[in-house]
């Protein structure tokens, strides 16, 4: 039961990780976002932060848990390989890039990506727990993956919006229609998967 335990463990640290770097980069962006501009943009980064946020606790109470779980076990069985305990929850986290963005679109395309990698983090976590039979973990990821899904899909419909009006405001000539036919048709192509 270790090697599963340190399993589900390791996948949980990744997934912590992966939210907090999230988070801290959202957080940033905020920031640096024009409330007038783009509001629409920093409403949608600062709800996605809002969940990130509420994810903490439960993710490391359930962290917590299960190194409790391991050292009792490992009391018992009087096994005392060199547990190595969580530090700091710092996974490579290499798919950010935490430099400063001028263009709002980017950021949302960006954003879009790191959300689908904590989601499908949230998909394996869940998968595992689950196959385990640990009830609680499962329940925390099936419930991140439900909070975090919706985002996802807000800001893949935001982008093209957000897009044409960056063009916009280069080039009068760029017509806003444009980003409604984007997301139409864009839209469509993944549909056509289904």
């Amino acid at each position: 039961m270790g090697k599963v335990n340190s399993l589900l463990k390791k996948y949980l640290e990744e997934q912590i990780g992966l939210e907090e770097n999230l988070f801290k980069v959202i957080e940033q962006q905020i920031a640096e976002i024009d409330d007038t501009e783009f509001a629409d943009a920093k409403r949608l980064l600062t709800e996605t932060k809002q969940v990130l946020e509420r994810h903490y606790v439960p993710l490391n109470k359930a962290l917590d848990q299960l190194e409790k779980d391991a050292d009792i076990a490992i009391r018992n069985a009087a096994d005392n390989n060199g547990h190595n305990g969580h530090n700091g929850h710092n996974p490579d986290s290499s798919f950010i890039q935490n430099k400063k963005r001028r263009l709002i679109s980017r950021l949302l395309r960006d954003n879009y990506s790191a959300l689908n990698l904590v989601t499908m983090g949230n998909t394996l976590l869940y998968t595992t727990a689950l196959a385990l039979g640990c009830q609680e973990v499962a329940s925390i990821a099936l419930k991140h993956l439900e909070n975090l899904a919706p985002l996802v899909v807000k800001i893949g419909e935001l982008l093209p919006d957000v897009a044409t009006r960056e063009l916009r405001s280069e080039s009068a000539e760029v017509d806003l229609a444009i980003a409604q036919l984007a997301l139409k048709n864009t839209q469509a192509v993944w549909r056509t998967l289904s």
